[in-house]
């Protein structure tokens, strides 16, 4: 379970069986000796993570054992926080997983003829050599569809990542284990629209700054990342007078909107700001960066998007210890939350398979317009054809049918996009620093999803935030637009369009915080070029060769942009470097 530095190991006899727990952390949170344990049951708990709130004098592992043994398998349904934790219970011969209720983190398992392993991380998992190492076909199918795995798929088919809010019971004696859920993130939404009419935007955004103030403790160890959108904008505002002297930080190209942006809210906050420059240096080693993305992401997270790493390198040195990211705020932004963002045509659906399969074509991120039949040999073709179809109904099916067609694709983002997309991501810098997300908080989301989608549209509820807490960030442009958080529509749509060609034309002070395209045009060429056409990667039989040549060429000469395949054909190549050859 966990992460890095302090470890410790517990090894008994549990019912004659041999069982062996062990916790690797930073030393940041929860950092008391486990696991902690109950003398009179015999009960032993280990716990990773953190809780938010006032619940109890005791440690957050100590308070988790006692609510286990006062509510059983449903301990885990009234705590509030980022954790996995596991339980043996002698009077019943059981392991016991649990996961947090938005599977913020991770927790892998896998059963095999002798036993049973499960960890925070799929490598400590491969450990156990008598788990097979089988690519799973079907994970495939989703990353070159949706650009990661949906449900609870791992690349590996032996090895399977705990649903959110469930809990897994292990039989020691029997060698069998099945999977109860505690909690439904489908609970939280109102079926088929029909919100209150007396819902609070008041009551939502106190809610709001109520997490944000959890999540904010202790102030010596908090640090913030801060861009010129709108969510870490809401979080600095939510922080209120806790900002003096908090460390915030934004990463990007020199003369990116981020860098100038950020720096007017540091000064207006007066926060401790730096801005860490993107540079040359900083691509100039591709494999060896995407590399390392791999294995610290145990492949989930594809190398794409390559700023992680500049980050990490950033924690090693920075002066906090727990970061606040502002992931999530799009459950507030129905129409940005990317890739399924809400628009007149999601409306328009009026069936559940009209609508999935409009979520399922504006999720196409990866393989585009690529005819797939030319792009894959054909035995892997037959196998991984249909996976993206049944990946998404396998997730959202079931409510498609009983919620709107807006909250459809909030429940998608907050299910498969936060949990299989972002999580990954953290997961490189969780090897680090902690991280908290003030916006994926159940509180506040059940009373934001209460709101019809209008004032949870386009960032209705960072505004009001922002206007109630630190009303002088309202005058800051948003990076996204160009325009003052009041600007009215007329305003609004002249400086859109005047921001988007300034960006286009990378103009100082307007451009983007990164140049991904360009990069895997230039900077990352030669050694995606490398990766790709090995002969390691062709005699894995998954690809036609001189296809994948011809999509290659058409990208890196401009003619078409297909980064994102580039960056998950290597992504797919190096995880079978680092994990299964």
């Amino acid at each position: 379970m966990g992460h890095d530095n302090n470890m410790c190991i517990d090894r008994f006899l549990a019912q004659d069986c041999p069982l062996f727990l062990g916790r690797i952390n930073l030393g940041i949170l929860n950092s008391i000796p486990q696991p902690v344990s109950d003398p009179a049951s015999g009960c032993r708990l280990m716990f990773h993570g953190e809780l938010y709130g006032d619940h109890n004098p005791a440690s957050d592992p100590e308070y988790v054992l006692q609510q286990y043994l006062f509510r059983g398998d449903l301990a885990a349904a009234g705590l509030h926080g980022i954790f996995h934790f596991t339980i043996y219970d002698p009077r019943t011969s059981e392991l016991k997983l649990f996961s947090d209720k938005f599977g913020l983190q991770p927790l892998y398992y896998a059963s095999f003829h002798s036993g049973f392993a499960f960890a925070g991380e799929v490598k400590a998992i491969l450990q156990a050599e008598a788990i097979p190492k089988l690519p799973d076909y079907r994970s495939f199918a989703d990353f070159f569809h949706f650009g990661q795995v949906l449900g609870e798929k791992t690349l590996f088919r032996d090895i399977k990542l705990m649903p959110p809010g469930s809990v897994l019971i292990y039989d020691l004696h029997k060698n069998t284990f099945r999977v109860e859920r505690y909690w439904h993130l489908s609970d939280l939404f109102l079926q088929k629209g029909a919100y209150h009419k007396d819902a609070s935007m008041d009551e939502t955004v106190s809610r709001l700054i109520e997490s944000i103030s959890l999540r904010s403790e202790p102030q010596n160890l908090i640090g913030l990342s801060l861009s010129g959108g709108l969510d870490s904008r809401g979080i600095l505002a939510g922080l209120g007078k806790k900002t003096k002297a908090l460390h915030t930080y934004t990463l990007g190209l020199p003369g990116c909107a981020d860098q100038k942006l950020a720096a007017s809210m540091a000064k207006i906050s007066n926060t401790d700001h730096q801005f860490i420059e993107l540079n040359q240096d900083y691509i100039s080693n591709f494999q060896d960066m995407a590399t390392s993305m791999i294995r610290l992401s145990d492949g989930m997270y594809h190398p794409h998007e390559s700023t992680e790493m500049l980050a990490l390198a950033y924690f090693r040195k920075a002066p906090f210890k727990i970061l606040l990211r502002g992931h999530g705020g799009e459950i507030a932004k129905a129409a940005l939350a990317y890739p399924v963002m809400v628009t007149p045509q999601i409306n328009a659906c009026t069936s559940s398979q009209e609508l999935l399969s409009h979520i399922l074509n504006i999720t196409n991120l990866v393989r585009k317009d690529i005819d797939p039949t030319s792009l894959f040999e054909p035995s892997v073709q037959a196998v991984i054809e249909d996976g993206p179809h049944e990946s998404l109904n396998e997730s959202c099916g079931p409510v498609s049918k009983k919620l709107s067609p807006a909250d459809v694709c909030i429940y998608y983002y907050i299910k498969e996009h936060i949990r299989r997309q972002v999580v990954p991501s953290l997961e490189i810098f969780r090897t680090r620093i902690e991280v908290r997300m003030p916006y994926v908080d159940e509180p506040y989301i059940n009373s934001l999803l209460k709101l019809p989608v209008s004032l949870r549209n386009s960032g209705e509820v960072h505004y009001q935030l922002v206007k109630r807490c630190m009303p002088a960030l309202v005058k800051v442009p948003n990076s996204n637009t160009g325009a003052p958080l009041d600007a009215g529509p007329l305003r609004l749509f002249l400086t859109d369009k005047f921001n988007s060609v300034m960006k286009r034309l990378s103009v100082t002070g307007y451009r983007h915080y990164t140049e991904f395209q360009k990069w895997h045009r230039d900077g990352f060429r030669k050694s995606s070029e490398k990766i790709i056409f090995s002969d390691q990667t062709a005699d894995r039989g998954i690809y036609n060769m001189d296809y994948l040549r011809k999509i290659f060429d058409l990208h890196t000469s401009g003619k078409r942009d297909y980064g994102h395949l580039v960056g998950t054909v290597v992504g797919l190549e190096l995880w079978f470097r680092e994990f299964a050859d």
